[in-house]
C-alpha cells in the first residue's frame, strides 16, 4: 500500500538527465537511483553501486593545489609528485573538500531528494513528453534497492498523467518486483548471463530469482535488455541461451546494447581497476546478434 503522503518518501540519487532518449519512448527525465546489490564486472555506472554517499575525484581535473588537504578534518587527501591520492576508508563524508576544491575535480555522489521534489519537475517537463510520447524512468543503481521511494515516485507520477518506466535487474524478492511492476507502464528488464555459474562469477550474485522474476513479469509491458559485454554476454552461447529463454517465458521484446567503452574512467573516480576493455562490436557482428533473436521470433531491437 502507497503512503498518502509520498511526496515526503526520500531516495538516493545519482543524477537526473532531463532530456534522456534511450531509456524508453520518446524523452524521458532519467532518474538514476544509487545503490545496487550486484557487482557486474562491466558495470557502466560503478558510482552508482554503493548505497551511499561517496566522494568522486576526477584526476584530470586536479591542479595539485592542496586545498582539499587543507579542507579534509581526517587526512584522506594527500599530494606527492604531483599525484593526488586518497586514503578513501578515512573519509567521513563531509564534503568539505569538495567545497574547497576551485577545479572541480572532488565531487559527491549522492544526494537524498524526496519524490514531491521528482515528481515536480516531471509536471513542468509535461509538454516535452506529450509531444514525444515520452515520460519518467526511474533507473539505477537498481530501482528495487529503494523500492519504497520508487513506489512513492511512480504513484505520484500516475496520478499525474505521466508515463512511468522503470530499468530493474530483478535481482529481489517477487513481491518487491510486482508493487514497482504495478505501478509502472513499462518495465525494462535487464538480462545478463544465462548460465548460472558465469552469472554469479561476473556479477556477485545467483540469476535464479532474476530468471523467475523475469517469467512472473509475462504478460506485462515489458522489453528484455541485454547488454552486449564483448567475450562474456555478447558470445553466440550466451545469446542464443538468453533468447531460448525469452521465447520459452513469453517474453516477445529484447533491446541489444552495444557497449559503450567510455566506463573505464568512471572506474578512476572511485580509485578501481576497470575489469572490461574491450572495443565495441561492429555493425556486421550487431546486425548476427539481432537476427540471431529474430530467428527466434523475437522482436529485437539495438538499444
Amino acid at each position: 500500500m502507497i503512503r498518502a503522503d509520498w511526496r515526503a518518501a526520500e531516495g538516493l540519487l545519482l543524477d537526473i538527465d532531463s532530456f534522456a532518449v534511450h531509456d524508453g519512448p520518446g524523452i524521458r527525465m532519467a532518474v538514476y537511483l544509487k545503490g545496487c546489490p550486484l557487482r557486474c564486472e562491466w558495470c557502466h555506472s560503478p558510482e552508482s553501486q554503493t548505497p551511499r554517499r561517496e566522494v568522486l575525484l576526477l584526476g584530470d581535473r586536479c591542479v595539485a593545489c592542496g586545498a582539499c588537504a587543507e579542507a579534509c578534518p581526517n587526512g584522506v587527501h594527500a599530494l606527492a609528485g604531483g599525484v593526488h591520492r586518497m586514503a578513501r576508508e578515512r573519509c567521513l563524508l563531509c564534503g568539505a573538500c569538495v567545497a574547497a576544491c576551485p577545479g572541480d575535480a572532488l565531487r559527491m555522489a549522492g544526494r537524498s531528494v524526496p519524490a514531491g521534489e521528482i515528481v515536480d519537475r516531471a509536471r513542468r517537463m509535461r509538454p516535452f513528453f506529450e509531444h514525444s510520447g515520452g515520460g519518467v524512468t526511474l533507473t539505477g543503481g537498481e530501482v528495487t534497492a529503494q523500492a519504497d521511494f520508487a513506489a512513492a515516485v511512480l504513484t505520484g507520477c500516475r496520478e499525474a498523467g505521466i508515463h512511468t518506466a522503470v530499468e530493474t535487474a530483478g535481482a529481489c524478492e517477487w513481491d518487491t518486483l510486482r508493487r514497482i511492476a504495478d505501478l509502472a507502464d513499462l518495465v525494462l528488464y535487464d538480462l545478463k548471463l544465462i548460465d548460472a555459474r558465469q552469472h554469479r562469477r561476473s556479477t556477485g550474485a545467483d540469476n535464479e530469482r532474476i530468471l523467475a522474476n523475469a517469467r512472473r513479469l509475462a504478460g506485462r509491458n515489458v522489453q528484455a535488455r541485454v547488454p552486449l559485454i564483448p567475450g562474456r554476454t555478447d558470445t553466440d552461447k550466451n545469446l542464443a541461451g538468453l533468447f531460448d529463454f525469452l521465447t520459452d517465458a513469453g517474453l516477445t521484446r529484447v533491446a541489444l546494447l552495444p557497449y559503450n567503452a567510455s566506463a573505464a574512467a568512471k572506474y578512476e573516480w572511485l580509485g578501481r581497476a576497470c575489469a572490461v576493455a574491450a572495443d565495441p562490436q561492429t555493425p556486421g557482428q550487431l546486425e548476427r546478434m539481432l537476427d540471431l533473436a529474430r530467428a527466434r521470433g523475437l522482436d529485437a531491437s539495438l538499444g
